[in-house]
């Protein structure tokens, strides 16, 4: 009995292949529908188990053509997401011509009966084979439209409970706001506790982008650490456990749990304040900032390249440093909100001059309006619009750089969009 896997989580795939051979079938996994589907027409599987949401082809587009394929109908298949998981994504699924639909994740035991149900009723031709199901583009397209709208609505839902949790400190920051403008026209003393502050303002004020990105990096882990106990109760009940097998399984786990350690270490240190200045690594502040930003920028298709032959050591705060980069970059991310491109880019450079470090980061999001250039680094200034930008974001950017490190922070136009440099 040969089963196809498409899947194009690799954790996902390779434990369903693991599961899938120690019940004694022939498995072959593939990534995405296209790839399922030449696949399927050069060597046609007995059954077919794949997931929905995939790059290139979908889960749901794939069985169609499956199920339209006269060649290739009469395989069993069976839906396994954990995305779409309503009823209407169910009947969606039956409609297509479906076997199953199934929801990640799934006990071993009572998935390994679904594949021996399904197969013993393929045999025993009892599972329905339709004629040219859902053959029509448009409704299938309808479908899946209503799917993704129902995925959309309980996004939005979140987001409305984790807006009104967030109601209160929206209002005190609302008056911090007024505060600081009062600040900001006198000419008082103290101005490194007012900039002390401005950082901490600026900190909450990305604090749900650096939430969003560790909820991010841990989805995966806790999606690993789920299969590695499972891998051990199915290997338990295989072949035993032996302690080559438990000192492996063991040490995957303590590495993904120091993993997810670290993750919540790096985001204490970004919100930590800096006390006195020392020496730290460019590049890693640069890479800690990177990882946090990953998702967002992935969600929105731009790249972010980094180019260093060099990785120099500054003195200063690096957690005020990374406040600096992170506020350039979501600048950098959200010029292109505005401005439509092919190939939406940020790069970022770092070179060594004598004894200057010199950071460079610039888009291609078409550059800032002359008109207001020199106006990118005053307080309150911004043209995001009240619900979007503070305006006190490359304000405090430059006062960091040029006053607690001592550099500089400017901004040109180059031939396609804005390059903010940095030289410490």
């Amino acid at each position: 009995m040969k089963i196809l896997i498409v899947d194009d989580d690799d954790n996902s795939r390779n434990f369903l292949e693991h599961v899938l051979l120690s019940q004694g079938y022939h498995v072959e996994s593939v990534q995405n529908g296209a790839e399922a589907l030449v696949k399927a027409g050069q060597s046609p599987p007995e059954l077919i188990i794949s997931d929905i949401l995939m790059p290139e082809l979908d889960g749901f587009e794939l069985c169609r053509r499956i199920k339209t394929d006269d060649r290739l109908r009469s395989i069993p298949f069976i839906f396994y997401s954990a995305i779409f998981v309503a009823q209407e994504d169910e009947r969606l699924a039956l409609k297509l011509g479906a076997s199953r639909f199934l929801v990640k994740p799934m006990d071993l035991v009572v998935f390994a009966r679904m594949i021996k149900e399904v197969i013993g009723e393929h045999q025993q031709m009892k599972l329905p084979v339709p004629d040219r199901p859902l053959a029509d583009q448009r409704e299938l397209e309808r479908l899946q439209i209503r799917a993704l709208r129902r995925r959309l609505e309980q996004k939005v839902a979140e987001l409305t409970q984790e807006r009104q949790a967030r109601k209160r400190s929206e209002e005190d920051y609302r008056q911090l706001k007024s505060t600081f403008r009062q600040l900001i026209s006198q000419a008082v003393q103290g101005e490194r506790k007012k900039d002390d502050l401005l950082i901490i303002r600026g900190r909450q004020a990305v604090m749900g982008e650096m939430i969003n990105s560790i909820a991010h990096h841990w989805r995966q882990p806790i999606n690993t650490l789920g299969l590695l106990a499972q891998d051990m109760q199915l290997t338990y009940k295989h072949r035993g456990l032996d302690k080559e097998f438990i000192d492996a399984n063991l040490r995957k786990t303590m590495e993904v749990v120091r993993n997810m350690s670290r993750i919540i270490d790096d985001f204490r240190t970004f919100f930590k304040p800096d006390r006195e200045k020392v020496e730290f690594k460019v590049l890693q502040v640069i890479s800690n900032v990177q990882s946090f930003l990953k998702a967002s920028f992935e969600a929105q298709n731009i790249k972010l390249k980094i180019h260093s032959r060099v990785d120099p050591v500054v003195n200063g705060y690096p957690g005020e440093f990374s406040q600096v980069i992170l506020n350039i970059l979501l600048n950098a991310r959200d010029a292109f909100n505005g401005h439509v491109t092919e190939r939406q880019t940020v790069s970022l450079r770092i070179v060594c001059r004598d004894d200057m470090t010199i950071i460079s980061i610039a888009d291609n999001a078409g550059g800032i309006p002359e008109e207001i250039i020199d106006k990118v680094f005053d307080p309150y200034f911004t043209t995001k619009g009240p619900d979007r930008g503070t305006g006190i974001g490359l304000f405090m950017s430059k006062s960091i750089i040029e006053k607690n490190m001592g550099g500089s922070l400017t901004v040109r136009n180059v031939r396609d969009g804005a390059e903010f440099r940095i030289e410490l």
